[in-house]
């Protein structure tokens, strides 16, 4: 997997670059692969990420046409991905290896719940970083942390800790109080901040609240 997520990651970047070139489609990596950049050092077995299709008025179908022309392989057949992808706002492929997951997840505006909100925002604070030597969009540290907290498991709550422990005197710490509070998750944020270093001590605690 060493040598194959950076060759599956270059393919989706050249593609992602080119496709918002194109089209305007804007696009910013998420989840458990930033963990190399903010995080502790993990290995992942997919990638995700975030598109906003719908600014551009591109609906799913006219994506998946656009994606079919960069070597990219369904899980099952696009058919069946469109189908799916309508109902969940996921879709899910491979690498031209056939051995690195994509998860393409289709920004959703329209949706208030946190799960969906924190899309959106995340957006807004996009940033350009380097990750296996290869320059990309990515969610901000700030936004890596809330989304982690707004996902709330227990390997989220480890790549949070980590990020703020590392990054803590540099981070926008009136940011992070003002949109953890807009996505309720102030009491997870409040906790992360309180110098809490054990997940499992974070959890017993949050329950008790």
């Amino acid at each position: 997997m060493k040598d194959i997520l950076p060759k599956a990651l270059n393919q989706l970047i050249s593609a992602l670059e080119d496709i918002e070139k194109k089209f305007g489609i804007k696009y910013y990596l998420v989840g458990g692969i930033l963990a190399n950049i903010y995080s502790i050092f993990r290995i992942t077995q997919d990638i995700d990420f975030v598109v906003d299709i719908n600014s551009q008025n591109i609906d799913i179908k006219q994506y998946i046409s656009i994606l079919r022309t960069y070597n990219f392989v369904p899980m099952q057949d696009w058919e069946q991905a469109e189908i799916v992808a309508s109902e969940t706002k996921i879709l899910q492929y491979f690498d031209q290896s056939e051995r690195v997951k994509f998860d393409n997840y289709i920004l959703d505006k329209f949706d208030r719940s946190k799960y969906k909100r924190i899309g959106p925002i995340s957006l807004k604070k996009r940033v350009k970083e380097t990750l296996f030597g290869i320059e990309c969009w990515v969610a901000s540290k700030e936004d890596f942390i809330l989304s982690k907290l707004v996902f709330g498991g227990w390997q989220d709550f480890s790549d949070a800790l980590g990020c703020w422990l590392r990054f803590k005197d540099y981070l926008d710490l009136t940011y992070l109080e003002n949109t953890s509070r807009d996505l309720e998750i102030y009491k997870e944020y409040k906790l992360l901040k309180s110098g809490i270093e054990d997940p499992d001590e974070y959890f017993n605690i949050l329950k008790g609240l």
